[in-house]
């Protein structure tokens, strides 16, 4: 299993903030703005079809305060 995209993600270079924690990530918007929040949307999907490459999905937190199912918080269970 390779973890290239973990690591990808980890690097950062997009618009949402990357936490390492023991045995696994969290990932979430830069900000609580509208546009980071859908922006987040396309990095939760890309996400969700790299599953099973070293890391599951462990938690999909579905934002309270606005329509449409936003997920604002992945948190991710890190394999090895």
């Amino acid at each position: 299993m390779t973890l290239a995209f973990i690591d990808e993600l980890a690097e950062g270079g997009g618009n949402f903030i990357f936490t390492r924690t023991e045995g696994g990530a969290s990932l979430k918007p830069a900000s609580g703005s509208d546009a980071d929040l859908a922006s987040f949307q396309a990095l939760v999907r890309e996400v969700k079809d790299h599953e099973g490459d070293g890391y599951a999905v462990h938690l999909e937190h579905v934002s309270s305060d606005r329509p449409g199912n936003l997920v604002d918080l992945l948190v991710l269970q890190i394999d090895g």
